[in-house]
């Protein structure tokens, strides 16, 4: 009779899918790695990476310059993968926000699905786009056979480059207002982008509970922060969730290096001290 290590060591469960807590959403940036990341995700990589973590990783972030950049055949068959495992790959806002800009949303919502994504990702626009034009986007979108995200951003994430911006903390009742006509035309999931968690500071954990009391707490995702904007913040921030909204909270922008330590990190296990040694920036998470 065999034994397997789970069992031998009392190891955390993984829950099959779809579940609606313990949710991993990953990152993947392909091959644009300089100046910002250390890691890519080619097929060979990606194949392998599955075959190991798949199982844990329920939605996976594609970076908007790669599904711009890259070869379409190619980026066709990462997405067929990432369905064999059943991960569901997105396009996130970055890529809404572009095609805004561009003028083409309805063309980019038409291309991404033929690419064969069946996720797309909107935000808030803070009133530059009528609200008839979004329920039409989002609406071209489910008739492309899309699901719909909705992320809340602060000010500065809409208005990307002007210098005037000065962010200010939404309410609890501000964030709900902006999701509900997503999530009443079919989002599934209000995405809070992590500097609108960072501006609430002292507050956020009563913020955003209470958003999570209006629309319940399955429909709500944090996000973690880019490696990008700093090595080891992606630590402290989950350290946090785990402690102002519990350990089964949905966490996304997860680096494909960072997915096998999610769930030791929920079940409470910590590395090593030489992490905090290494990264004296930890010191506030240390007993965390």
């Amino acid at each position: 009779m065999s034994i397997s290590m789970s069992e031998v060591f009392g190891l955390r469960d993984i829950e099959p899918k779809p579940r609606s807590s313990n949710q991993i959403w990953a990152k993947d940036v392909g091959y644009d790695e300089a100046p910002w990341y250390s890691e890519r995700m080619g097929l060979t990589e990606l194949e392998d990476f599955l075959n190991v973590a798949g199982a844990r990783i329920d939605y996976v972030k594609i970076a908007t310059s790669q599904v711009l950049n890259h070869p379409s055949e190619w980026l066709q068959r990462k997405i067929e993968l990432y369905k064999k495992h059943d991960v569901l790959p997105y396009l996130d806002h970055g890529f809404f926000l572009r095609a805004y800009r561009n003028g083409v949303v309805d063309e980019a919502i038409e291309a991404g699905a033929e690419l064969g994504f069946t996720v797309i990702e909107f935000m808030n626009t803070f009133g530059d786009v009528p609200s008839k034009q979004l329920k039409s986007w989002r609406q071209r979108a489910i008739d492309c056979g899309m699901s719909i995200i909705y992320e809340h951003h602060p000010e500065s994430g809409w208005r990307k480059g002007r210098a005037d911006i000065i962010d200010v903390p939404a309410t609890a009742d501000e964030i709900a207002q902006g999701a509900e006509p997503f999530l009443a035309h079919g989002a599934f999931t209000l995405l809070i982008d992590h500097e609108e968690i960072e501006i609430q500071e002292d507050t956020a954990k009563d913020v955003l509970n209470e958003v999570r009391e209006i629309l319940g707490n399955e429909r709500v995702a944090f996000e973690v922060t880019s490696t990008k904007e700093g090595e080891m913040l992606w630590y402290t921030n989950l350290l946090d969730y785990f402690e102002m909204f519990g350990s089964d909270c949905n966490v996304t922008n997860i680096m494909p290096s960072q997915v096998m330590l999610i769930d030791s990190l929920r079940s409470g296990e910590r590395p090593a001290n030489l992490l905090f040694e290494r990264f004296p920036e930890l010191d506030s998470v240390r007993n965390k």
